[in-house]
């Protein structure tokens, strides 16, 4: 059952810290957006550099520019989902769109009779790391009941305890009479009689994580190339649920149904290093190879929840008042990350890049915030669970280009994001499809790329409501670049 606590999602939250396995997944994931060259490669670029989004994969690629350059990239697509629940299927879009990288790399000539280092930049510049905004929805009948995990969840404790250790979910229904209490046990009921009900859920979320960086390379005879990045890593992350049950039969109860709302809001910063080297060991054959430090983050967490139980004749609604609301800080330290590269330059032809990412999600981990206005708290119950539900990952990426004709390029892409939990069954690795095209100009670049991104996952609205769901995830990019001294 653990394995399957980390999908969750939970939305109803039942404890007063919500920090848990799920945020670790959700912000220490990362695909990558970019340039439009980048996204139609595959964001496959490790052994290969000169592309403005290069360096948040390898930072000694800005080493390979012997120019200046600038430019930057836009996007716009779809998230389309479908949701199967006890066989009912149900489809919601949500549109994309936004900045996917924008930067400039000042090059220097430092070359004396091109001994030693010829060449040093200084990059600044934008990145989309992650992007959140997605939206899906449920519909079906079934017998288990969001209430029946609450009656599990209240049982052993008093009514007056479960505004303390359950304010966003159990109390919410003990206080609007969807839950009733038997002070002789204590022992609670809910109001649902024997029969089905119909769930219908919606689900909407919107944000992301940008990195801001500052990068500094080198090139060292044309055939070693170095580079470090310091990266500021934005997370901003909204969710809202809205959830309803109603009963198909009314015998012997006068109790039809209800509906829970649920809304939380991250916001936080992060900093990162990253550091890595390219050589040549032919002018064909490259090597390139990076890490990533774990990005410290401190997070803020801000959350809220209300019911509202319908009867025959009258409903009851939370209180205004009574609405909990939650407020938190804490930290957390996504897994150290480690590329190896390898290239392959077709002359004037084209190119091949592979890169394999390999990182152990067992290292993310939740910690106290510094901020002494919050109260303390060590997550080591948090932590254990993560630990175990999580397990080492691959990722693979695969991108190559082609000189079709004077200055026209041909590109594609395939990228492999490996599966974070132990478990395969409720998480499947993501896959992303690519290609892109080409044109130079003079000292002009534009380019073009489509990305077709797949997920499929199995959802737990509560822990006998599993919904499986297929994500498609599809995005234009459109990029510009100019090249001066």
């Amino acid at each position: 059952m653990n394995k399957i606590i980390l999908l969750l999602s939970v939305l109803f939250i039942s404890e007063a810290w919500t920090q848990n396995e799920i945020d670790l997944y959700r912000f220490s994931k990362t695909t990558y957006q970019g340039s439009a060259r980048f996204e139609a490669m595959g964001g496959s670029f490790g052994a290969l550099g000169a592309d403005l989004s290069s360096a948040q994969i390898n930072p000694a690629g800005y080493g390979r520019y012997s120019s200046s350059q600038i430019g930057a990239s836009l996007f716009g697509g779809a998230v389309n989902n479908t949701s199967v629940f006890n066989g009912t299927t149900q489809q919601r879009s949500e549109g994309l769109g936004g900045l996917g990288n924008a930067a400039i790399v000042l090059t220097t000539d430092v070359s004396e009779d091109n001994k030693g280092f010829l060449y040093v930049q200084v990059g600044l510049g934008y990145n989309r790391i992650e992007s959140y905004r997605n939206s899906f929805k449920y519909s079906g009948q079934q017998y288990y009941s969001l209430l029946d995990d609450y009656v599990d969840q209240a049982n052993g404790y008093y009514s007056d305890e479960l505004s303390t250790y359950f304010p966003f979910s159990t109390n919410l229904a003990l206080g609007t009479g969807a839950l009733v209490y038997n002070s002789s046990g204590p022992f609670y009921q809910s109001k649902l009689n024997a029969g089905d009900v119909i769930h219908n859920r919606n689900v909407a979320s919107t944000g992301g994580s940008n990195e801001y960086f500052l990068s500094v390379s080198a090139n060292y005879i044309n055939r070693l190339y170095i580079g470090a990045n310091l990266g500021v890593r934005t997370f901003d992350y909204e969710e809202k649920i809205q959830h309803n049950e109603v009963l198909t039969d009314f015998t012997g109860t006068d109790f039809r149904g209800f509906d829970y709302n649920y809304s939380l809001k991250t916001s936080g910063t992060g900093v990162n290093l990253k550091i890595g080297a390219i050589y040549l060991l032919t002018p064909m054959v490259r090597f390139g190879i990076a890490l990533h430090t774990p990005t410290f983050t401190e997070l803020k967490d801000e959350y809220s929840a209300n019911m509202t139980s319908y009867f025959m004749n009258t409903s009851a609604s939370t209180p205004a008042q009574s609405i909990p609301q939650g407020v938190n800080k804490y930290g957390i330290r996504n897994p150290t990350k480690v590329i190896g590269s390898l290239g392959l330059v077709f002359g004037t032809r084209g190119c091949l890049n592979i890169d394999v990412d390999y990182l152990n999600y067992q290292n993310a981990y939740l910690t106290a915030t510094s901020d002494e206005s919050y109260p303390s708290y060590d997550y080591a119950y948090e932590n254990k669970v993560a630990d175990t539900l999580f397990q080492r990952a691959v990722n693979i990426r695969i991108g190559g280009e082609i000189v079709l004709f004077n200055s026209f390029y041909l590109r594609a892409g395939y990228g492999y994001y490996g599966n974070a939990i132990k478990s395969g069954t409720e998480l499947s690795p993501d896959q992303l499809f690519s290609g892109g095209f080409g044109y130079k100009r003079g000292n002009y670049t534009f380019d073009i790329a489509y990305k077709h991104q797949l997920s499929h996952y199995n959802y737990y609205s509560f822990s006998r409501g599993v919904t499986e769901l297929n994500a498609v995830r599809s995005i234009v990019a459109l990029s510009a670049t100019y090249k001066f001294k």
